[in-house]
């Protein structure tokens, strides 16, 4: 076995190590999709939606007559149903993710809009089911681009990406609490 002690449990601090790993990996993996469709250095990038699937889906029957219903509502702000926001020291991207394929290296990702950073303000305004809501505050929209994204407080990623846009999003889960169970 090669974590954890002689009964095979991993501790808490293999998994604490475990999931640093994961969002240090998950960052730069980000970071490089992004990379991909914009030019510059990526400061930060997380994944967000147009439309809380989840929230849509989970009514039952009436779910899913509204779900491409919602998909097409999300289309005209000129945004796809699942994008990706990446900042540059000067630029907000809203970028496009469609997967090319069943495997996440094989999303296509092309730019959709871009606002100047300084005229961009994002704020969280509360839960849409299994998603945080988050307004986008662009310059060229009378009203804030609605979006959801995963639970900020488990989502280091997407969470940065509100901050830096002035927005008060929870600092990330920290990962070096012990869990029940552990003598450590």
């Amino acid at each position: 076995m090669a974590f954890g002690d002689a009964a095979g449990e991993q501790t808490a601090a293999e998994r604490a190590n475990v999931a640093r790993r994961y969002r240090r990996r998950r960052g730069e993996q980000l970071k490089t999709l992004a990379a991909r469709a914009v030019d510059g250095e990526i400061l930060a990038a997380g994944e967000f939606s147009t439309v809380a699937t989840e929230a849509i889906a989970s009514i039952p029957g009436l779910g899913m007559v509204m779900l491409p219903l919602a998909r097409r509502r999300s289309r005209r702000v000129g945004l796809s149903p699942n994008i990706m926001l990446a900042l540059t020291e000067d630029t907000l991207h809203a970028l496009t993710l469609d997967p090319a394929g069943l495997r996440r290296d094989e999303t296509e990702i092309a730019e959709a809009r871009a606002w100047p950073r300084s005229e961009v303000r994002a704020e969280t305004d509360g839960k849409a089911f299994m998603r945080d809501k988050v307004l986008l505050h662009v310059p060229d929209a009378e009203e804030p681009i609605t979006l959801y994204a995963p639970v900020l407080r488990t989502n280091p990623w997407s969470a940065e990406v509100v901050r830096l846009l002035g927005g008060d999003a929870p600092d990330p889960l920290d990962i070096g609490l012990t869990f029940a169970g552990d003598d450590e």
